[in-house]
């Protein structure tokens, strides 16, 4: 004999139960005129009626609308003008790089910076190295004698000339050579009598030693 179901949650009923166990509702009678009333939890809200002239929605198509949640409109946001070029009323102008550095102002004394701590003041010519004397008495240069226990530094090893506002070096024919330091690049100073020109803020090497060129 098959199982009876509740009209209500279609749960399967016990025999000769009066109420459902899974709802708890009133089972009818096969002896009732009717099927008592749907409570209203079991109960299914009206069908929406469109307007005059509207056509009507297939029913699965009802339904699937009645079961998805309604979507906020979504209205476009405007992008807020904040920024500078934005502005009413801005300057548009573009931002220029950094302009190129002047002509260098002129020198009439630099000062020599050592890496070894020494400071010396040259206006004028001057020959550096470790005993530059006799060099310098015959060029009529001042002598800079530089302290160098390493002895990578030459007797007379470097010409140094403040002259006509610019300042130019140039390699005495040193054992060791000489070399120009700007900006992380090295130029090597060339012997016999080459001179270049050095700028304030330059690094000169002698050697292991160095000097910086330092407005005085």
């Amino acid at each position: 004999m098959a199982s009876a179901h509740c009209v209500y949650c279609d749960a399967t009923l016990q025999p000769n139960s009066m109420y459902c166990v899974q709802c708890g509702q009133l089972i009818p009678q096969a002896n009732e005129p009717q099927r008592p009333p749907a409570p209203p939890q079991f109960g299914q809200p009206p069908a929406a009626v469109p307007p005059a002239g509207q056509p009507q929605q297939p029913a699965a198509a009802a339904a699937a609308a009645a079961a998805s949640p309604a979507r906020p409109s979504i209205e476009p946001i405007p992008l807020p003008r904040s920024l500078p070029w934005q502005q009413a009323g801005a300057d548009h102008a573009v931002a220029q790089p950094a302009p190129a550095p002047a002509q260098p102002a002129p020198v009439e004394r630099v000062e020599l910076a050592f890496s070894t701590g020494q400071r010396v003041v040259v206006t004028g010519s001057a020959v550096i190295g470790r005993k530059p004397t006799d060099t310098a008495l015959a060029m009529g240069a001042r002598a800079v004698e530089v302290q160098d226990d390493t002895r990578s530094v030459s007797r007379v090893h470097l010409f140094l000339e403040v002259a006509d506002g610019v300042v130019l070096v140039g390699d005495a024919g040193s054992a060791n050579g000489s070399r120009l330091e700007r900006a992380g690049l090295m130029t090597p100073l060339e012997a016999a009598g080459t001179r270049v020109r050095a700028l304030v803020g330059d690094r000169i090497w002698l050697g292991d030693l160095s000097f910086e060129l330092r407005a005085a």
